[in-house]
């Protein structure tokens, strides 16, 4: 697997995180709730950090920096 391929899974896995936390803080009642948001804010930082490494493999498998 290259390491596109790799950052591309992570990043997946990622967004599911956020999917499964939002999910939760709604059933749960908590949107807005301070600890739910702060790991929100995490996995959305790492999100960011996770598509900047997916365009840069890419780029760097395709030659282009």
């Amino acid at each position: 697997m290259e390491g596109s391929e790799i950052a591309k899974r992570d990043h997946q896995r990622n967004k599911s995180e956020i999917v499964k936390l939002v999910k939760e803080m709604f059933a749960l009642k908590k949107w807005g709730d301070e600890e739910y948001k702060t790991k929100l804010e995490e996995l959305v930082l790492k999100d960011e950090e996770l598509v900047a490494d997916v365009i840069r493999k890419i780029k760097l498998e395709k030659g282009l920096k």
